[in-house]
């Protein structure tokens, strides 16, 4: 039997999670790039399957998580997009 992804309480009515990419490939939790997106944020939404990574001329839905990041493509390139590390 596959493994079980569970939302919580605070997933609830949730449709999707938005992730913003900057141009040094980080992501962010808002669209000005102050706050970086923590590893632990970005794995959750991507395994429930709502993670959306919003750049400043498209819009992508990541097709593989791995252990440098969220991989996104435009169709010709596939990018690598960082998280930062979780504190503690």
């Amino acid at each position: 039997m596959l493994n079980s992804n569970y939302e919580t309480g605070s997933d609830l009515h949730v449709a999707t999670y938005t992730a913003y990419l900057h141009t040094d490939k980080k992501l962010y939790t808002d669209a000005a790039h102050k706050t970086p997106a923590k590893k632990t944020e970005i794995e959750h939404a991507f395994m429930l399957g709502r993670l959306i990574i919003a750049a400043a001329d498209k819009t992508y839905l990541p097709i593989a998580l791995a252990a440098g990041g969220v991989v996104v493509t435009d169709g010709t390139t596939a990018t690598t997009c960082t998280m930062a590390a979780d504190e503690g």
